[in-house]
């Protein structure tokens, strides 16, 4: 799993596998970034796949954001994310965004992009 961030709208793409085995790592990166700014929008238009851990991971940090009074915006969707959730019996679907400027792309835990 890879976590690419976006400043100015606070946008984090994440990558691969969203599961058991990354949840730890996305949620401390996700969390240090909802604390940082105003809003956190999530792309998961790249995300292959994901299990019950990693659903519960972004169910989890809607809530901290609404907690924060902070915006918890969907960006867009896989087909294999869809998939799973609703193997799970659940519905994560994109939301609105109204601007996604882009100043920057971080690698977390491998360079710059």
């Amino acid at each position: 799993m890879e976590v690419f961030q976006e400043q100015c709208e606070s946008i984090s793409e994440l990558t691969g596998a969203l599961d058991i085995n990354t949840v730890d790592e996305v949620r401390k990166i996700l969390l240090a970034h909802l604390e940082q700014n105003t809003s956190i929008v999530v792309d998961l238009s790249s995300v292959a796949s994901c299990d019950a851990a990693g659903a519960q991971l972004l169910l989890a940090l809607e809530k901290s954001a609404e907690s924060a009074g902070k915006p918890f915006v969907v960006l867009a969707t896989s087909e294999g994310f869809a998939r799973d959730c609703a193997n799970l019996g659940i519905t994560i679907t994109p939301s609105t965004v109204q601007s996604a400027a882009k100043n920057s792309t971080i690698l977390v835990g491998g360079g710059i992009r």
